[in-house]
């Protein structure tokens, strides 16, 4: 009976031991990602758990690669070949440590799949292996790709332009990227990817989706026309080009005058005078239907050899002729003509002052008259005065 109770508690005690014995193994090699796809070129990045079931030092060795492919072992930023095991925290209290492998694919790998095999040593000549599987995809080249829904912008060249590019990395590797665009000369183009105005680089896992900005500040003296500017994405397999089209209608600015500065004239009443006006066209931008018009006194007249100029080009001018003409009753005096030259977008004006002397017939007539009074005058002083 004593024998038969000896036994029931020596196996009691087993079955109670054995779940613990099976929650804990002596060595494991764990990784939460162990099978990837890569490109021909890239390196394949594992992060690896050791798990003891006491602190021990664990020496690690790669037991299997493919011919030709480079794995490294790396822990605390140095290339390792063991490491110490100690109770960790973050998992939970477990005795580990953790490091990762680098399995750098030659650029000639083919497609398939290929396994690279981590062998762990533990106290007691205890091994654990881990297999790493690896299936390889020859990658279309321009696998990063740079794109716009509205890639083409215009305005004025006073304007600053600002486009948004959407950045794809469809290869299966992690990119990391900087940009550079070509701007004409005398322009500035900036491009900035998303993660804040001092980010200078993007880095993008595999199938990853982000975005950068372009900004476009065109030269001052930009003349109207169409200018596209490549923007690449480059650090992928190959570079990533967009291009950006900026369509300048450029700037208005106009000036109006005379042919000689001068802003007078003289005029006798009912007379014409002339002046020749000059339009001078100081903008980037062509100017088309330039009207010319005037604001003078009541009953004044003027008018111009041509009702528009038909084209003005960047830095040039062109002339009107305006001829003004006094009133009749017009009274000696200094009179101001407005002269405006306008297009739909810009416009300018001068002021004339305009002098109005009387004519030479009209002073011959009047001294005629006074002539005709002073004559009667004496005639009836001579008849009339003695009486």
């Amino acid at each position: 009976m004593r024998v038969m109770r000896a036994g029931l508690a020596a196996l009691l005690i087993v079955l109670g031991l054995a779940p613990v014995a099976m929650a804990q193994a002596p060595l494991e090699l764990t990784a939460p990602f162990p099978a990837v796809v890569a490109d021909p070129g890239a390196t394949a990045n594992f992060e690896v758990t050791v798990v003891t079931d006491v602190a021990q030092r664990v020496d690690l060795a790669v037991a299997q690669q493919p011919e030709g492919w480079d794995t490294t072992l790396r822990g605390g930023g140095s290339t390792i070949t063991a490491l110490q095991t100690a109770a960790n925290p973050e998992l939970g209290g477990r005795i580990a440590a953790r490091f990762t492998a680098e399995v750098l694919v030659p650029d000639d790998a083919a497609a398939g799949a290929n396994q690279v095999v981590l062998e762990a040593r533990g106290l007691g000549g205890v091994t654990a292996r881990l297999e790493l599987d690896i299936t390889i995809e020859q990658q279309e080249a321009g696998a990063v790709t740079l794109e716009s829904d509205f890639p083409t912008q215009g305005g004025s060249s006073d304007d600053t332009f600002t486009v948004d590019l959407e950045l794809r990395n469809r290869s299966n590797q992690q990119v990391e990227l900087s940009f550079e665009a070509e701007a004409p000369a005398g322009w500035r183009a900036q491009v900035r990817p998303a993660g804040g105005e001092s980010a200078t680089t993007a880095v993008l896992d595999a199938g990853e989706i982000s975005s950068a900005t372009v900004t476009i500040t065109p030269a001052a003296d930009a003349a109207a026309g169409t200018y596209n500017i490549p923007v690449r994405a480059i650090g992928g397999p190959e570079p990533a080009e967009a291009e950006v089209s900026i369509e300048i209608t450029g700037s208005y600015a106009m000036s109006l005058t005379t042919v000689d500065n001068r802003l007078s004239a003289r005029v006798t009443a009912g007379g014409p005078t002339s002046l020749t006006l000059v339009v001078f066209n100081e903008g980037t931008a062509p100017l088309e239907n330039v009207e010319v018009t005037a604001s003078a006194p009541r009953d004044w007249d003027v008018t111009f050899d041509m009702e528009a100029i038909p084209l003005i080009e960047p830095e040039g001018s062109a002339q009107v002729e305006a001829t003004i003409n006094a009133a009749g009753n017009a009274i000696a005096g200094d009179y101001v003509v407005t002269l405006t030259a306008r297009t739909p977008e810009v416009n300018d004006r001068i002021e004339v002052r305009t002098t109005v002397e009387t004519s030479l017939v009209g002073g011959l007539l009047g001294l005629a008259v006074l002539g005709v009074v002073a004559i009667g005058l004496f005639f009836v002083f001579q008849r009339y005065g003695r009486r």
